[in-house]
């Protein structure tokens, strides 16, 4: 996935301590964990009937023994001359995938027999197995020094030509070759996808692919049964497009150039789907760029039924280019498999929010076979992991959260996995972890997983939890409670400081720990006198807390002497819950809100369900349309209108079946505007300063909302096309609204008041940055490049006072306690907008809040937003300077000047409608260009385009008010964006 960093160990009393990941259950134990209605049965090799000389490994934890890869660390030699191993079938089934490893650089031939008939001979060859991570000149493995080969096993799949019955053999019999079998999976395979009714099929071999999806723009593309050889990535640029196969087992793309950025399927527009294909690659190495699936996907995309193996990563959901969606938002990808690969499974990326994976496998893949990662500064929110089962992943772990907030897995098996289960940290640059939210780890089964040495000779336990300084420095916010951890082979449960500060707001609840140490006293290629096989390790004196209860522990191995190890806990504050019930709250019933919507065609409607009781144990919900022909829903309650008619949206709750139904009707008649009103009605302003009105069209199902604006009085105020007033002059204006269906008016007063009173920029010790107003919160850049960086002291008394926005009038405060500094339309007798100044020295000071009297302004954790929890008075993160400034952008800039750079720079139609916005700039100096960036009121940063001139700028953002910065060496102008 990424360049994995050394982890950093601990000294205490002359020792060093390690931490290690998490282990989970079998799925026989629990039939609703892991990929449960997976189509496939599984016969292990080792548990088949075995004769003619094929024998059973001994059970090994020992890195250089090839059965520590395995599937319960056991398979079958099958090298002796016609050895077989046979199984009785418990399903009918056609389907056949051979799990096989032979030496590198050798292949092998088995038979395959229905009872005696023979059916076919399989070559099984080492092409894409056997990695050298530390020798093999790939930049991410720079510093890997574990010389244990990894990868030895790889698979092939064959379509019988009939089913072998229930009760029936499967036979495989060694023909050729150095062989050890690990299992076989057999299925019943399906019949054959056809056309969809309006599709268009392909006829070619695979060549000329590309050109017929070009061609195709916007359509469902068929591509019939057979194999077809691609030279090239395959591009869909073009709104709702769809690729659609035969199925897994029926249509096969074979990507044949191996070169980097030359492979797989990249979506880079809104509505791509791909279903019922088998990818696979002549590419044999971990190179940048070659997914199997990348780019990014919206609610109305479609990933189901995909089998890709042999890639750098299965899927990568991120957006590396423009002209596309901004963030990946609110898919599904489901009943998928993403195995032998050489990276991550799925790694849902950049800014990736309310999506789910679900109903997938991952096996044999090179790094974290489930991530999400806040990369790039942007955050992931609310991404779901769920029924999905991760196996013998060779590197890094079968669930990683790195930063965002609100992320979820459950209902996962993660089993046999040669380094960690379940790791939360903040490793990999991008935004940190959110102080508000909580991401939930619950219902897994961890299985033999954690080692002593990892990739880097380094311990890991099967659940690993730490801290380091590359995104914030702090992990918080997270959950895990019914977990099951089995047979860790190193410690179980690992919490601790690489770097950083610690983690904080963490907890345990009804954990399960049985059996620890199984691989002591093997792979301590270092030697190391330390102890392991704890039921939990606490290392690296972390600051912070977390919480436990109803924890369970058996089998302790190794040679750990205890069953928790906190000798070097530092600070962190490790307590026994108060709260340690296990009795469930079931579901009474669930509301949606709204109950009926009127949309017009492409419009979407977001519903909100609302679960009782309020303490229910289990909220989770399900959507589903009636009539997906008029409009669809995808699994975060959006719905998008398709077509005229009705439909009915039902909610239905996880826990209890309990049902409600919303009423949707598409109409593509025009719906004719009645009034429009205006908010503010009236405002005050300081010259210089700036104030955003926001129109209310009525009906809210108006079929063309777009406004225009107009000052009666340019000398005093001005007005853009998105309706943000800048202040020119002292006296009176009137801006007008008017719409333009029917021209419908409404009007406010700006008042304008000559720039008084004093003035400052707020640059921080520790950065340099300034603070200023980002929209929703308070930010900080490194430049002052407007009056949103300014501020004005208004005294309450003789302690206390106001920050007062120069560019924007909105007051700096946090009354609603979201964790960042807010700037907004406060009162000024509001305590939380109420601050003092604490000396530092005679130039920096703390500036503390008067209702949160612990609160200090910080920008500790780098995340984008001021902040306040949490500060200490040695950070110089928490020490500010005042600097005197006028009211302008410079202080030999009048007034006019500033209101020039404001108007002549300005966004429309706003509030935005269509997924689009127009940015009108000046004309730009010759090899000038302008940076258009947009974050949203959690200050994410959510799109950025790069223009040289006036452009429209194409956007799938969710409704509300963002902030758009448009940057060049001209001019810095910020102006706030409603989206509808």
């Amino acid at each position: 996935m990424r360049n994995k960093l050394h982890p950093i160990f601990f000294k205490r009393d002359c020792h060093i301590l390690l931490w290690i990941f998490f282990v989970l259950l079998t799925s026989s134990s629990y039939a609703q964990r892991g990929y449960y209605d997976a189509p496939y049965k599984r016969y292990e090799a080792n548990l088949g009937q075995l004769s003619n000389g094929a024998t059973t490994t001994s059970k090994s934890y020992v890195q250089s023994d090839l059965q520590s890869e395995a599937s319960d660390q056991q398979c079958v030699n099958l090298s002796a001359t016609n050895a077989t191993v046979q199984w009785t079938l418990t399903e009918a089934a056609d389907g056949l995938v051979i799990r096989y490893s032979v030496p590198d650089g050798q292949s092998g031939t088995v038979g395959v027999y229905n009872g005696n008939t023979k059916l076919t001979t399989l070559t099984l060859t080492s092409t894409w197995s056997w990695e050298y991570l530390w020798s093999n000149g790939n930049p991410n493995n720079n510093g890997i020094t574990n010389q244990n080969p990894r990868m030895r096993f790889d698979e092939v799949r064959y379509k019988l030509p009939a089913k072998i019955a229930v009760s029936g053999t499967l036979k495989i019999v060694r023909e050729s070759g150095n062989i050890h079998l690990d299992f076989a999976e057999m299925e019943p395979i399906p019949t054959a996808v056809t056309a969809p009714s309006g599709a268009v099929t392909y006829s070619g071999n695979g060549s000329d692919l590309q050109t017929f999806i070009d061609a195709n723009g916007g359509k469902k593309i068929f591509v019939p049964t057979g194999v077809y050889n691609v030279n090239r990535e395959l591009y869909f640029g073009s709104a709702n497009t769809s690729l659609i196969g035969a199925g897994m087992w029926y249509t096969q793309i074979n990507f044949t150039n191996t070169s980097s950025l030359n492979g797989g399927l990249r979506a880079n527009a809104s509505n791509i789907s791909f279903t019922d294909l088998y990818l696979t690659t002549n590419s044999a190495s971990r190179s940048n760029s070659y997914k199997g699936i990348n780019g990014v996907f919206t609610s109305g995309s479609i990933v189901k039924n995909i089998w890709a193996e042999h890639f750098e990563c299965g899927v990568w959901i991120a957006q590396y280019n423009t002209g596309g969606p901004a963030i990946a938002d609110g898919f599904t990808l489901s009943h998928c498999r993403f195995r032998n690969n050489y990276a991550d499974g799925i790694n849902l990326c950049k800014g990736t929010a309310n999506s789910v994976v679900e109903h997938c496998n991952f096996r044999n893949n090179g790094d974290d076979d489930q991530a999400i990662w806040s990369a790039d500064g942007l955050e992931c929110i609310n991404n779901t992991f769920r029924y999905n089962t991760s196996e013998n992943c060779w590197r890094a772990c079968g669930l990683a959260i790195y930063g965002g907030k609100n992320n979820k897995g459950y209902n996962l098996i993660i089993k046999d996995n040669l380094e960690a289960g379940i790791r939360v940290s903040n490793n990999f640059p991008g935004a940190p972890f959110n102080n508000d939210g909580m991401h939930e780890i619950h219902d897994i089964t961890v299985s033999t997983c954690g080692t002593f040495n990892d990739t880097y000779n380094n311990p890991v336990a099967a659940v690993d939890i730490f801290s380091a300084t590359n995104a914030g420095s702090q992990v918080k916010n997270v959950q895990l409670y019914n977990i099951d951890i089995n047979d860790s082979r190193n410690d179980a449960i690992s919490i601790s400081k690489r770097s950083g500060d610690g983690i904080y707001n963490l907890s345990f609840k009804d954990i399960t720990v049985n059996g620890t140490g199984k691989e002591y006293p093997n792979n301590n290629a270092l030697n190391r006198n330390w102890g392991r096989g704890y039921f939990v390790l606490i290392a690296g004196s972390p600051n912070g807390n977390g919480t436990y209860c109803n924890m369970n522990y058996s089998n302790r191995g190794g040679n750990a002497a205890a069953n928790e190890e906190i000798s070097a806990i530092g600070s962190f504050s490790w307590t026994q819950s108060s709260n340690c019930s296990t009795v469930n709250v079931p579901v009474t019933g669930v509301t949606i809100s709204p109950t009926t919507a009127t949309l017009g065609v492409s419009a979407t409607q977001q519903l909100t369900p609302t679960v009782a009781p309020a303490n229910a144990t289990n909220k989770n919900v399900t959507y589903s349309s009636n009539n997906t022909g008029v409009a669809t829903v995808n699994s975060s309650g959006l719905v998008t209108a398709v077509a005229v008619g009705t439909a009915t949206i039902t909610v239905t709750t996880q826990d209890g079946n309990k049902t409600a139904t919303a009423v949707i009707t598409v109409n593509s008649s025009n719906i004719a505007v009645t009034s429009v009103s205006l908010s503010p009605t009236s405002a005050t302003l300081s010259v210089g300063g700036t104030q955003q009105l926001t129109p209310t069209v009525l009906p809210s199902n108006a079929t063309n909302k777009n406004v225009t604006y107009s000052s009666n009085n340019t000398g005093v105020a001005t007005v853009n096309g998105s309706g943000l007033v800048t202040a020119v002059a002292a006296g009176t204006a009137t801006i007008t609204v008017t719409t333009v269906d029917g021209n419908k008016t409404s009007t406010a007063a700006i008042t304008v008041n000559a720039a008084t009173g004093n003035y400052f920029t707020i640059k921080n010790r520790w950065t340099g940055n300034y603070l200023y107003d980002a929209g929703a919160n308070v930010g900080y850049g490194a430049t002052v490049a407007n009056n949103n960086y300014k501020w004005e002291k208004v005294a309450v008394d003789a302690t206390f006072y106001i920050l007062k926005n120069v560019g924007t009038g909105d007051i700096m405060n946090i009354e609603n306690l979201t964790g960042a500094v807010q700037c907004t339309a406060g009162s000024n007798g509001w305590w939380s907008a109420q601050w003092s100044s604490e000396n530092v020295d005679g130039t920096y000071v703390r500036i503390k809040n008067r209702w949160q009297t612990g609160a200090m302004i910080h920008i500790e954790n780098l995340n984008g937003s001021a902040q306040y929890n949490g500060g200490q008075n040695n950070w110089e993160s928490a020490q500010w300077q005042f600097q005197s400034t006028s009211a302008s952008k410079k202080a030999n800039v009048t007034a006019a000047e500033v209101t020039v750079e404001n108007s002549v720079v300005s966004i429309y139609p706003n509030p935005s409608i269509n997924n689009e916005f127009n940015v009108v700039l000046p004309e730009l100096e010759s090899g000038d260009s302008a940076t258009v960036t947009v974050t949203d009121i959690n200050g994410r940063k959510v799109l950025v385009n790069n223009i040289n001139s006036s452009a429209k700028i194409n956007h799938h953002l969710a409704s509300g008010i963002y902030v758009v910065t448009i940057n060049s060496n001209a001019f810095n102008v910020s102006k706030k964006l409603i989206i509808k």
